[in-house]
């Protein structure tokens, strides 16, 4: 038992022993014997950097090399540092191989040297950021990250600014922390900082140098000059859809003709569809209408009894939806009240008839209403807005972050933010006449929140991330324009706009006709009234409509029975027959409880009056 304790003793010791020699043998993997860095500085504050890196006894023949990008300075001197990324581009490596990474704030190089006595050239560019301070430009810089596990026994640096400085430069070591841990010979020759050290630097020490020098000593280019072009162009871009859109219905309204007569192309049911794409009551009693019109129904308003009476039946030709109408209505009887009717409780029957010509509408492809792929259009066109306003954050992002691939993730996230937010309001409009009010307020209220949650997020994020106000406000003027063309995109084809607005210029003529046009129109056509009839339901004008003939001798319809049927004046049975409509619409449409029946029934067993008159 003790030989087993004293061998698993002896094993661990070996263990950590192992463990000790090769973390000590990993902490430092190689020597660099010489390390030489030339800066040259153009006025744009644009560094070309070229590193010469001599290695000698590279067992690994491995070696990172770190370029700090995201550098923390509170140049406002408030308490709170602030991060400033620099930009990293054309980075070339000779006498290595490399790969690049990015990982906390700074460009990792991984190399891979050919032999463990090698000498490397690496070059890349840096673009310096603006943080200014009272007046001064900044400049701070890592020259050697302390993120190396070697040794560097010889090093020594020179920076070439455009200009004489004015100021002495500060030149020290750091540590993995950048805080201060020692400090290193800086000359100024004219317009050349020499760097040198007397000491090897061990692993975990870096250089790091700092200088205020004089205001506009450095013009900072800006580092995406197409920036202004990415937000004028999606701007106009937006805007020009828009407006395109807003032109070209406010074209065809021009060219709209003026209608006085029906519309022989309309089907009569369709009136609502293509006015605001509901079939509704309103086309139901529309098709009744039109039924009595080509004496196929008449309606009696008689002993306060309204009743419908079939005078011929409908022909093979009728629509299928005319069809179960006629059936749904009339069953096997020639002649129905509207007491009869509401028995029936047709509600549900009326609804499946609507959906009927809604299928109807839908299944044509030509002469078409709307178009079926209205989806697909809106479905389409938000990429394409959102693409110049992916372009328009990537400028605001690079800007800050100097990151390629980051600004464009970045960009397309937000993008696609807006994209899924927009989705169900295209949704909620396709469906807005086919919902509720109370259900189409909750989806709004529901959509609006989500998009209030998401805007409030993205544009925080952007603040955050130091973008400027300027452009956080172009791109929330681009989501506006951009839900402004998602909501009044006109989903109706050429065909189905020109009789929209073929159906406006008749709504207007009804309204503003005058006597002598109508009196002319009853010399030629005595049931011009009668035909223009379901145009004012549909518009829901009749009374205007009637009022229209005051004082021109007009008699019912024929297909109208009524007391004050024979009298000239429509005075007398206009509002009779608007109110037999009415009622043959409430009808048709009832739903009877059978909650309030039993209830009703109930209530009436225990009524007075059905007392045993024994008790």
């Amino acid at each position: 038992m003790r030989k087993k304790i004293k061998i698993s003793l002896i094993g661990f010791l070996c263990f950590c022993l192992c463990a000790c020699f090769f973390s000590a043998s990993a902490a430092e993997t190689y020597t660099i014997s010489n390390y030489q860095i030339h800066a040259d500085i153009d006025k744009s504050a644009v560094m070309k950097v070229e590193e010469n890196i001599t290695f000698r006894d590279c067992d690994s023949l491995s070696f990172d090399k770190e370029i700090l990008q995201d550098y923390s300075y509170d140049a406002d001197q408030d308490g709170t540092p602030e991060i400033y990324a620099y930009e990293i581009s054309n980075i070339r490596v000779e006498g290595a191989d490399y790969t690049s990474s990015y990982e906390n704030g700074a460009h990792r190089l991984h190399l891979t040297l050919k032999e463990n006595d090698a000498n490397i050239i690496i070059h890349y560019q840096v673009r310096f950021r603006r943080f200014d301070a009272e007046d001064a430009n900044i400049f701070l810089y890592q020259l050697i990250s302390p993120n190396h596990s070697g040794t560097i026994e010889n090093f020594s640096a020179s920076i070439t600014l455009p200009n004489r400085p004015d100021t002495g430069f500060d030149v020290y070591q750091s540590d993995q922390g950048l805080n201060r841990t020692g400090s290193l010979n800086a000359a100024v020759t004219d317009k050349t900082i020499e760097i040198t050290s007397t000491q090897a630097l061990k692993p975990g020490t870096g250089i790091m140098v700092f200088a205020t020098l004089r205001n506009f000593f450095f013009n900072y280019s800006h580092p995406l000059t197409l920036h202004l072009f990415f937000s004028l162009f999606s701007i106009i871009l937006v805007m020009g859809c828009y407006f395109g859109i807003i032109y070209s219905n406010r074209f065809h309204k021009k060219d709209m003709l003026k209608e006085s007569f029906p519309i022989k192309e309309i089907e009569m049911g369709t009136l609502g569809y293509i006015l605001d794409g509901i079939v509704d009551e309103a086309d139901i009693i529309s098709i009744l209408i039109e039924w009595a019109n080509q004496n196929y129904i008449q309606i009696r308003d008689e002993n306060q009894t309204i009743s419908l009476v079939i005078i011929n039946e409908l022909p093979q030709s009728a629509k299928p939806y005319e069809q179960h109408l006629f059936d749904a209505i009339f069953t096997q009887y020639t002649m129905v009240t509207v007491d009869q009717l509401k028995t029936r409780n047709l509600k549900k029957q009326m609804l499946a008839v609507e959906k009927e010509i809604y299928a109807e509408q839908e299944r044509k492809r030509k002469n078409a209403i709307y178009a079926n792929n209205s989806y697909l259009w809106q479905l389409l066109s938000v990429p394409a807005i959102c693409i110049p306003l992916a372009l328009t954050m990537f400028a605001c992002i690079y800007e800050q972050q100097y990151q390629l691939v980051k600004s464009l993730w970045y960009a397309g996230i937000c993008a696609g933010i807006i994209y899924l937010n927009c989705i169900p309001w295209i949704w909620i409009l396709k469906k807005r006449y086919r919902l509720s009010k109370s259900t189409q307020d909750v989806y709004r209220v529901l959509t609006m929140l989500i998009n209030f949650i998401s805007g409030a997020l993205l544009y925080r994020y952007l603040l955050m991330n130091q973008t400027p106000v300027v452009y956080a406000a172009i791109n929330f003027v681009l989501t506006l324009l951009f839900a402004c063309i998602i909501i009044f995109m006109d989903r109706r084809t050429f065909y189905g706009r020109n009789l929209y607005l073929r159906l406006l210029s008749l709504r207007q003529y009804i309204r503003t006709a005058n006597s002598e046009q109508l009196t002319t129109y009853l010399y030629d056509n005595p049931y011009y009234f009668e035909d223009m009839l379901p145009y004012a339901w549909i518009f829901d004008i009749t009374d205007i409509w009637g009022k229209k003939f005051t004082s021109i001798p007009l008699d019912a319809p024929v297909w109208y029975f009524h007391a004050n049927a024979d009298a000239q004046s429509p005075i007398y049975w206009m509002r009779a027959l608007d109110n037999s409509l009415t009622t043959i619409k409430n009808t048709l449409y009832y739903e009877g409880k059978a909650k309030k029946k039993l209830f009703q029934k109930e209530k009436k067993l225990k009524s007075p009056k059905d007392k045993d008159p024994l008790q």
